[in-house]
């Protein structure tokens, strides 16, 4: 009863929204620093797990962006972006990467069809959303889990889930490139799929970027996702 009224009465004075601000930016702070100290070594641990099961990773979103147009990563990120091909998924790709020494977070999934589309480990401190991309004849494609409409998300996931979005992308081969020391699988059609990601524009570089602005093939999708916790 006491701690609802505090909690009531610092949101009416702003005290509560603003210690939740603090908290955030000190969250964001501890990322970004455990990035910079270990982004790049768990890259490279993830491409060696996959490469000892004969499948590999390749760099998305953000984190193939910064590898294209700032030969680096991007200056404000501060998680990795991989995708693998769903066909090409190792069998316990949990215990696989726990021998690398990563640690399984969460998961995002299809409920009705069981269909896993993206999970999050974190190694050393550094968050790494792994995507699964799913190919058709002409195009490939992941799903992109999006907040509740306006729903806790504790709420939605155990009613109806969060929206998604599925980003397509042209479909590629893919081949060894160097990046940062690291020898990487990537798309061949990189710029082709950047475009496809963050529109034509994606040159040049924005902050606070949202596909809502860009023309981009990134397209809302009927399926719902539902979150699961290991920790």
């Amino acid at each position: 009863m006491i701690r609802s009224y505090l909690v009531y009465f610092s949101q009416k004075i702003g005290l509560y929204q603003w210690a939740v601000k603090q908290d955030t930016l000190r969250k964001e702070r501890k990322l970004k620093k455990a990035f910079n100290k270990y982004g790049l070594e768990t890259l490279q641990q993830a491409d060696k797990a996959f490469r000892s099961e004969g499948c590999f990773i390749f760099p998305t979103f953000g984190t193939l962006l910064g590898a294209y147009r700032e030969k680096n990563f991007i200056p404000h990120d501060n998680d990795l972006d991989v995708g693998f091909l769903s066909e090409q998924q190792p069998h316990n790709m949990a215990e696989l990467l726990s021998k690398f020494g990563f640690r399984h977070e969460k998961q995002f999934y299809i409920k009705e069809t069981g269909k896993v589309i993206e999970d999050v480990y974190t190694y050393k401190g550094v968050q790494i959303d792994f995507f699964t991309y799913f190919t058709t004849e002409e195009d490939m494609y992941c799903y992109i889990s999006r907040r509740h409409e306006h729903k806790d998300w504790r709420k939605a996931n155990v009613t109806d889930g969060f929206p998604t979005d599925l980003s397509w992308v042209s479909k590629s081969t893919f081949s060894e490139q160097e990046f940062l020391g690291l020898t990487l699988y990537m798309p061949d059609q990189t710029r082709q799929w950047l475009e496809d990601i963050f529109g034509p524009s994606f040159m040049t570089p924005i902050k606070n970027w949202s596909a809502k602005n860009h023309t981009t093939r990134i397209k809302h999708h009927t399926e719902r996702a539902y979150r699961k916790y290991f920790r």
